[in-house]
């Protein structure tokens, strides 16, 4: 039974040290390409046709806009093929959107 309660210890020891440990660095727009991004959307004219130009969607939506398509698509664009992110950490999703906001 002590060694129940002490692994127990120590695996809520490391879950604390991880939930307080800073968010790793993360490249948008390496995480865009792994994703999948350009296969649809295009940007500075490379890429997908199929989405719509990422060129100046920083200058169109909001980053409150950006986040909700990200995490919901079809809420903005009913018949959109572009699948949820909302499965992203996120601190990705915060470098996704400030990478997206950035693009004016």
């Amino acid at each position: 039974m002590k060694r129940k309660g002490w692994l127990a210890g120590l695996g809520l020891t490391l879950l604390v040290s991880l939930a307080a440990a800073p968010p790793p660095q993360v490249s948008a727009p390496e995480l865009a390409q792994r994703l999948g991004c350009w296969a649809c959307h295009s940007l500075q004219g490379r890429g997908g046709q199929q989405g719509s130009p990422l060129d100046q969607i920083g200058a169109r939506l909001t980053p409150e806009d950006l986040h909700a398509v990200l995490t919901h698509p079809r809420s903005r664009h009913p018949q959109a093929k572009m699948p949820s992110y909302a499965h992203l950490r996120p601190w990705e999703m915060q470098a996704l959107v400030d990478y997206l906001t950035s693009l004016k």
